[in-house]
């Protein structure tokens, strides 16, 4: 029996032991970049909770993991995966972004002996908020989804302006930070024409405008056009191309400008919510939820910026 196959054999083993969840299924992208699907719909106890994208890209001396998922069972089915997928070491986890969906995994991969790696905005954001969002996930996933999960804080911070090697091949890091969360990267496989966008782009799901720059997150999605882009894994949706740069600067278009005239026009933060109303996007994830949550963000930015 090849080394590979006992591998593939124990992440079978591993993951049919975790509390509700089955072997890791995952999908290669190319030669060396494979991605995990989550099913980028509210969090819940039906989908455990796995609703952002992840990801690994392989060099000829080690592997780089990219984001961790919403719990250690999470991380731990994505470890067994990987570790499945290749007979190269895990040289590191990066997280794109100090969001829940995306880094409370990173307590598995720790206690395989894989560094955490994020930017150092990232970690500053994560000492800050996420204790609370540990405690909130705890009410959504019952049921043993998120035991012996814990907050993991990196184990260095990393120069957002140097790839990371992994022997021939190099991952490209591309700060995200004044667009959207700071600390956001995205990572770009030059190789295979990869983008792991992060919190860049979300597909088919409204993206949050919580700490939002828009201007500058509508710039920020026009440089990654100039990339040499075969195929774009967004933070949350299925794998896609160009098209889903297009659909989130229409998002971030339209919403600025519907709220921004609402706003001229006198009207107060609850009709705002109520009147702004996007149809192209009715269909999109999340919706009818993060929708009206982000007409509300942007307007009390135009407030801030009008009384500061």
């Amino acid at each position: 029996m090849s080394r590979q196959v006992r591998i593939l054999l124990a992440a079978i083993v591993i993951t049919a032991l975790l509390p509700g969840i089955a072997a890791a299924e995952t999908a290669k992208l190319a030669d060396g970049v494979f991605a995990d699907l989550g099913s980028y719909d509210a969090i819940g106890p039906a989908n455990r909770g796995e609703i952002a994208n992840s990801g690994l890209i392989v060099g000829k001396r080690g592997a780089l993991a990219i984001d961790s998922g919403v719990s250690k069972v999470h991380g731990e089915r994505l470890h067994a995966a990987w570790t499945a997928r290749s007979d190269k070491p895990i040289e590191a986890l990066l997280l794109t972004q100090p969001i829940q969906e995306f880094l409370f995994g990173a307590g598995a991969f720790r206690a395989h002996g894989v560094p955490v790696l994020a930017s150092p905005d990232a970690a500053k954001l994560m000492r800050k908020r996420c204790e609370n969002c540990l405690t909130h996930l705890r009410e959504l996933l019952p049921g043993g989804l998120m035991k012996g999960t814990v907050l993991v804080t990196p184990d260095r911070d990393i120069d957002v302006l140097a790839p990371i090697d992994l022997g021939g091949r190099q991952a490209v890091l591309i700060d995200g930070s004044l667009a959207t969360t700071p600390g956001t990267l995205a990572v770009f496989d030059r190789q295979s024409g990869t983008l792991f966008a992060g919190g860049l782009i979300a597909s088919q799901r409204v993206p949050s405008l919580r700490d939002a720059r828009v201007t500058s997150w509508i710039a920020a999605l026009e440089a990654l056009r100039k990339l040499p882009l075969k195929r774009i894994v967004p933070g949350f949706g299925p794998v896609g191309d160009l098209r889903q740069i297009d659909a989130m600067q229409r998002y971030l278009r339209q919403i600025d400008a519907a709220v921004r005239s609402e706003y001229q026009h006198g009207a107060s933060l609850l009709e705002a919510s109520a009147r702004v109303r996007l149809p192209e996007f009715a269909g999109w994830q999340q919706y009818d939820v993060l929708h009206p949550q982000n007409v509300q963000y942007l307007y009390r930015q135009l407030e801030d910026a009008e009384f500061r």
